[in-house]
């Protein structure tokens, strides 16, 4: 039965890592899966339970650090906050809908697709518009006059 609650709690943190990016449910299912293991051994709920929490605070103190540097060294440290660069950067379309600042959304069609756009520029962009897209966020791009 105690393996049975360590099996959820991996499984659990596996799902929970997949749909999150603080790198954190990782070390508390790697945590769980050494109980699972101590509990497959014999130990008993309570001696799993501690080296559950040992593992678990070991690893988020001193792997955790380390791993984040790395990630941020090689470049997979993005902000995914701000507009950003991405395939669609550069690519040219026409203002279906009329495009105004982030309180004022329209839609361009890039590519045969509608999609929802925002501008920097001082003035809305008129239906008809030939724009080009300067960057992303999600799927809103920002675009200006081409």
């Amino acid at each position: 039965m105690a393996a049975l609650l360590w099996l959820l709690v991996v499984l659990a943190c596996v799902a929970l890592e997949i749909h999150s990016n603080a790198f954190i449910a990782l070390f508390v299912g790697l945590g769980a899966f050494v109980a699972l293991l101590s509990t497959l051994v014999g130990a008993p709920l309570i001696v799993a339970t501690a080296i559950w929490v040992v593992v678990t605070l070991g690893t988020l103190w001193l792997v955790r650090p380390w791993a984040m540097r790395t990630l941020r060294r090689s470049g997979h440290d993005t902000d995914f906050s701000t507009p950003s660069l991405s395939s669609m950067t550069d690519l040219h379309g026409v203002v279906e809908m009329s495009v105004g600042d982030e309180q004022h959304p329209g839609r361009v069609r890039v590519r045969g697709e509608s999609w929802r756009a925002v501008t920097d520029w001082p003035d809305p962009l008129a239906n008809g518009t030939p724009i080009v897209v300067r960057k992303t966020l999600g799927t809103t791009l920002w675009v200006e006059p081409a």
